[in-house]
């Protein structure tokens, strides 16, 4: 009885911790590793010295390597993986974010082309 009392209890103080290994967790670890090994890519193809040049969310195409050292991206280079990753990655990890339309910005006329 002893025994079991105390496999209930450890696998109570284990629940919580593994409550955390959600799959919208993994989806979110999956998406930032890619879009930092997708960013090694563009810097390892730079020449030395030279800015890199402008990341556009993907691999250079015919790059397969893994980058042991790839910086993680800052929110600007995430959001232009997200862009081109998976949707359906990008909707299990941003379940309240995924499908939503950008909303264009409104044009206002000039003074030339108002209607008088």
């Amino acid at each position: 009885m002893r025994t079991l009392a105390a496999a209930l209890a450890a696998l109570v103080t284990a629940l919580p911790a593994s409550a955390a290994n959600t799959p919208a967790d993994y989806a979110q670890a999956t998406l930032r590793d890619g879009c930092a090994q997708s960013y090694a890519s563009y810097i390892a193809h730079a020449a030395p010295g030279s800015p890199a040049p402008a990341f556009a969310g993907e691999r250079i195409k015919g790059d397969n390597r893994y980058y042991n050292d790839a910086k993680p991206c800052d929110e600007a280079q995430y959001a232009a993986y997200l862009a081109k990753a998976d949707p359906a990655t990008v909707a299990m990890a941003h379940p309240t974010s995924a499908g939503k339309k950008v909303k264009a910005k409104k044009v206002e006329p000039t003074a030339a082309a108002k209607p008088k």
